[in-house]
């Protein structure tokens, strides 16, 4: 189950290692790059609840669920892990090490806490904080499903979200009251330099991110807040207990027994 960068490379390996292998993701965007890199046959697109989740892998004959999912897909790991149970398969998370810590410290950035950095425990915490705020302008990076939760603070803030070019996407933001001209369509992760430049252009004094770790972009998103002296709201990971968990590629090549190309 993938949707992400490491996913695509977990399908990648085992394809080339000639494994049996099917991937799902939840959009048509994230089945266009399986069509780009060639493995578009080996994707299923689809949102798919525990009953559907089940009837695939029965279908299908999986022996070995791999979550690869992004971190804040909670209820898609939930249906994986209970469809896994259910069966009786087994069920291997790929989760993305975090980019912050409880205390404020910056993980693989930084040793000192940075008081720009503001983590809150979900979305409605980040919106009643940017809220709260004498700031005026937010750069939501936090994706589509944040858009409507914020745009109730359209009135006293300016409001800017980037989000994937997924043309239902801007429409719908459209729809809700986020300005066209507000709305950076682009396809991440970004650089510091990148990052920079877009605060710099649009005058951004709040950033509002999820942890979605590094290959998310997540230290580079701190990294250029810090420099301009803009707060970044964090949204922290919701704890999920997962069966097996592992942190890398690697990690998960070592629990199928397989050796790493």
């Amino acid at each position: 189950m993938s949707g992400t960068e490491e996913g695509r490379e977990i399908v990648k390996r085992l394809n080339d290692k000639g494994a049996g292998v099917i991937t799902t993701v939840a959009t048509e965007y994230g089945r266009e790059i399986y069509e780009k890199i060639g493995l578009g046959h080996l994707c299923i697109q689809g949102r798919l609840d525990i009953k559907e989740l089940s009837e695939l892998i029965r279908d299908k004959n999986i022996d070995i669920l791999i979550d690869a999912t992004h971190p804040y897909a909670t209820q898609v790991s939930y249906n994986a892990i209970k469809a896994s149970e259910e069966i009786g398969i087994k069920y291997i998370r790929l989760q993305r090490p975090a980019s912050v810590t409880e205390d404020d410290d910056i993980g693989g950035t930084a040793t000192e806490k940075q008081e720009f950095v503001h983590i809150v425990a979900d979305m409605d915490e980040a919106v009643s904080w940017c809220s709260e705020s004498d700031k005026k302008r937010i750069l939501l990076t936090t994706g589509f499903s944040s858009a409507e939760k914020f745009v109730k603070l359209k009135d006293k803030k300016e409001i800017y979200i980037r989000i994937l070019p997924m043309p239902e996407h801007i429409r719908q933001c459209v729809s809700i009251g986020i300005k066209p001209s507000n709305i950076l369509a682009l396809q991440g992760p970004f650089s510091l330099e990148l990052n920079t430049a877009i605060y710099n252009q649009y005058k951004i004094d709040i950033v509002v991110t999820k942890d979605s770790g590094k290959t998310g972009g997540v230290p580079e998103k701190i990294q250029s807040a810090s420099a301009a002296g803009i707060d970044i709201v964090i949204i922290k990971r919701e704890e999920i207990d997962y069966p097996v968990k592992c942190s890398s590629i690697d990690d998960v090549f070592g629990l199928l027994g397989m050796e790493i190309v």
